[in-house]
């Protein structure tokens, strides 16, 4: 890494400040514009109502999808495997002798042979007419798989390895599911010739891995008919969902679908009318997925265990025309498919979601934080990073029951108390996790600005709080109660305590936890070895590394709780207890650089016996100044040549270890803060957009994800949670970092403005909320010129700064506070980078030249 352009470069520029009126703007004011008292925005930015462009958050509880994402007006054929009889006496199956069915990714498939090369099986399907024809095939994922398909002999398709399909669960056998993916495939005319049928066979390749393992096969057209009992047909298909009508029709073996597209992510109970045209009214499948690839009859995985496949609900509406409402909330998802599972006809109209996240927020989409800056991907990050958190945000009487069962799923466990509650997922677990609520509480205070969801996760898991002292780290639901396996998690469970405090001031609420606090800090004391190191062996694991002794990371992670904790002492007045937990942090600290510092890799090992050097531990030990000087500094020449890649860092630097080399949203926040702590905005901007811009393109939910693969699939397949609250740190980054807004003390009596403009970026302005009013922002470079401007209530006091190098005079107004390396005022100091400014109040302008 090239640390002369990584860090700060010399500004020529010049900084006003002007302190003036007390109070505070609800949104910065376009240029030229007056406010209260007549303040003027000087620096001639957009209004910061602008923003609200950004919101993803629908307007209503009642959503309607945007638009049809597929559908073919006539299904000629359908089948599959997980009936005999559409195999067999439907379709004429032919199969060698190493094909048979099995269950895997939670369906049953047809497989031709795993690793049996030219091993093969086929159908003989009906087809609609001579027109364009399109294949639909529903099969196990696999990054290995390799096999062709064939229409009467002619190859049409060749399914090839997919990295993007990599599984990391375990299946019978020691499988690695996918989960159930379909693919498209066009056929000739010619191939489909006149007969009325075509055979189509999956063979294997030379190396077929798995090769082919097929659940379902369509054969689809926009034009033709169906004969009886083959086929069925879609009229309308956008109809349902925009004021008409959709009719599907089906007979024995066909299943006509239509698949909806909500434009991104969403959640909740799906309605509709069906109308039943003569006889029994058939079954109706609503299946689900955040992504298209893995939308399937089946569902993605949702479950755990994986591997059940039981997301799709089943309905079955009432004779002639009934109101259906989908009893089970889906907790996330973009896309729907509809279709019938029997034979008959059904018209459908007034297809809708009630959208169910955020429940107890009577506006969800009307946020009383903000942010806004002349970067179009970094406004779109702060928006899906709230939105993932609200989404992450439930009824706590609506989780997802564990361990799943085989049937219909039901959202309907208990995992909190409250009216609502930050869990860690919308689709999945949709449970509370302190550590995913270390990143997505933060996010909550500074968006909605509603401080229940987040107070309710975490005095509910301090309810749970075991003899030994130890919080848990997990509730999985009432089946089975207060989880003690997370043992890194009582560290963050500090921090989530802590937080709530200095964002919200709530001392009841210190008051109320603070005891249980003390207690978790002994039993995390009561861990350390004699020189320090936290040894959570047999105490719990971490977010990755399972059962983890005297690592990096967590003892890290330690020293950086004991600082939280020692502030929650002096705002207890405890200085006693303050010294000692600085103390114990003093001694942890020496204790991970004396035994775990590399000098060959210029980074931190895992652990005493993990030589791999890991991204969490080493951003870790930077953020809670474990590293410092040199060692910092080669930590990010580490994250630079050994983990950077084209979608994050990786989590490890070399393979075969505990964890997988693969990019963590989670720890990759911490990493983010251990560049901003060393002047680095450069790599913080670049970890920023290489992580998190990639998955708001095309097709995804537009939310945060769980984590990630090298190549930028979803690393868990079809099971990963594309709403992921432990992903959604570019949301408080952009705020505490970039525009540098931070509380200091409780509720924000004390504040700072501290602000890290990366490479490029022109400008940046948010509102922040407070138990005060509101904290307006706003930063300009332009020229020689670096400009800010803090609005702040009269009960609050800030220390606002501008970066430090190359400049020569820093003004407070039009009074100069700072020339050539000099303080004109007391109290100014130059520190991390800056040329701080303390004691402001009301409205204040800096800048410098």
């Amino acid at each position: 890494m090239d640390l002369a352009r990584t860090f700060h470069r010399p500004l020529p520029v010049i900084a006003t400040l002007a302190l003036g009126v007390t109070g505070l703007l609800a949104a910065a004011l376009p240029a030229g514009a007056t406010g209260p008292s007549g303040v003027t925005d000087a620096f001639g930015l957009p209004a910061l109502a602008k923003s609200d462009r950004y919101v993803m958050t629908p307007a209503a509880r009642t959503v309607r999808p945007a638009r049809v994402a597929e559908s073919h007006k006539v299904n000629g054929d359908y089948v599959t495997a997980d009936s005999p009889a559409s195999e067999k006496d439907g379709h004429a199956l032919t199969a060698g002798p190493s094909s048979t069915t099995a269950r895997v990714d939670g369906v049953q498939v047809r497989q031709a042979g795993p690793d049996v090369a030219g091993a093969s099986f086929g159908y003989r399907m009906r087809v609609p007419g001579t027109g364009p024809l399109t294949l639909r095939v529903e099969e196990a994922g696999s990054a290995t798989g390799h096999y062709e398909v064939l229409v009467n002999g002619t190859v049409v398709h060749e399914r090839k390895p997919d990295t993007a399909q990599a599984g990391v669960w375990g299946g019978p056998g020691g499988q690695q599911l996918a989960g159930l993916v379909h693919y498209d495939v066009a056929v000739p005319a010619r191939l489909a010739g006149s007969s009325g049928s075509i055979q189509v066979t999956f063979r294997n390749a030379a190396e077929p891995g798995p090769g082919a393992r097929v659940h379902a096969v369509w054969t689809l057209a926009d034009a033709g008919r169906t004969t009886a009992p083959y086929g069925g047909t879609v009229t309308d298909p956008g109809g349902a969902a925009r004021g008409g009508t959709t009719t599907l029709r089906s007979d024995a073996y066909g299943r006509p679908y239509v698949v909806y597209d909500f434009g991104q992510e969403v959640g909740g109970k799906i309605g509709f009318t069906a109308h039943t045209k003569g006889g029994a009214a058939p079954k109706i499948g609503l299946a689900f997925s955040e992504s298209p690839t893995y939308l399937t009859t089946a569902s993605d995985y949702s479950q755990d265990p994986v591997g059940l496949a039981t997301e799709t609900h089943y309905l079955t509406p009432g004779a002639g025309r009934s109101a259906v409402t989908d009893p089970v909330i889906r907790g996330g998802f973009r896309y729907l498919m509809v279709f019938l599972a029997e034979p008959g006809e059904v018209e459908l109209s007034g297809l809708k979601l009630d959208f169910t996240a955020d429940p107890a927020n009577p506006a969800p989409n009307r946020y009383r934080g903000a942010f806004l800056s002349s970067d179009e991907t970094f406004n779109r990050l702060w928006y899906s990073g709230a939105y993932t958190v609200q989404m992450s945000t439930i009824d706590p009487r609506t989780g997802r029951p564990y361990p799943g069962k085989e049937g219909p799923v039901g959202n309907d466990a208990t995992v909190g108390d409250g009216d609502s509650v930050i869990t860690d997922g919308g689709k999945r677990d949709r449970m509370i996790w302190g550590g995913d609520n270390a990143v997505a509480d933060v996010v909550s205070y500074l968006s909605t600005g509603r401080p229940g969801p987040a107070a309710n996760a975490v005095g509910f898991m301090a309810k749970g709080q075991a003899a030994s002292g130890q919080i848990p780290g997990l509730y999985l639901t009432e089946s089975q109660g207060y989880n003690l396996g997370w043992g890194e998690y009582a560290e963050w469970w500090v921090q989530n305590f802590w937080d709530h405090y200095l964002y919200t001031g709530d001392r009841a609420f210190l008051d109320r936890w603070y005891g249980a606090m003390k207690k978790n800090m002994a039993w995390l004391e009561s861990k350390a070895d004699a020189d320090g190191v936290l040894d959570l062996k047999g105490a719990g694991g971490t977010w990755g590394y399972g059962n983890e002794g005297k690592g990096t990371y967590t003892s890290s992670l330690y020293v950086r709780v004991l600082g939280l904790a020692a502030r929650a002492a002096e705002a207890k007045g405890e200085p006693d207890a303050a010294k000692t937990y600085r103390e114990q942090a003093a001694r942890t600290a020496a204790g991970v650089n004396a035994t775990l510092w590399d000098p060959a890799a210029g980074a931190y090992k895992v652990g005493p016996g993990d030589a791999t050097h890991p991204q969490d531990g080493n951003a870790m030990a930077v953020v809670a100044g474990v590293a410092t000087g040199d060692r910092a500094r080669s930590v990010l020449r580490f994250f630079d040549t050994a983990l950077a890649g084209r979608h994050g860092d990786l989590t490890v630097d070399k393979p075969g270890g505990v964890v997988p080399q693969y990019i963590s949203p989670f720890v990759s926040n911490s990493a983010l803060l251990a560049h901003v702590k060393q002047g680095d905005a450069d790599g913080a901007g670049s970890l920023l957009k290489r992580t998190w811009a990639p998955m708001l393109g095309g097709s995804n939910p537009g939310t945060l994800w769980e984590n990630v693969n090298p190549d930028g699939a979803p690393r868990l397949g079809s099971y990963t949670s594309m709403a992921h609250g432990w992903a959604a740190g570019p949301t408080s980054f952009l705020t505490n970092q970039v525009l540098g807004v931070t509380p200091t003390s409780g509720g924000f009596s004390t504040f700072t403005v501290l602000p890290h403009p990366t490479p490029g970026l022109r400008w940046a302005q948010g509102r922040v909320p407070t138990p005060a009013g509101n904290v307006t922002a706003s930063w300009k470079r332009q020229g020689g010129t670096f400009s800010l401007q803090v609005v702040a209530p009269g009960t609050t006091s800030a220390t606002a700064g501008v970066p430090a190098d190359g400049v020569r005079e820093v003004r407070l107004g039009r009074t100069p506070v700072w020339r050539s390396g000099h303080a004109l005022r007391p109290g100014v100091v130059v520190r991390d980078g800056l040329i701080q400014v303390p004691g402001l109040t009301g409205t204040s302008t800096l800048t410098a030249r």
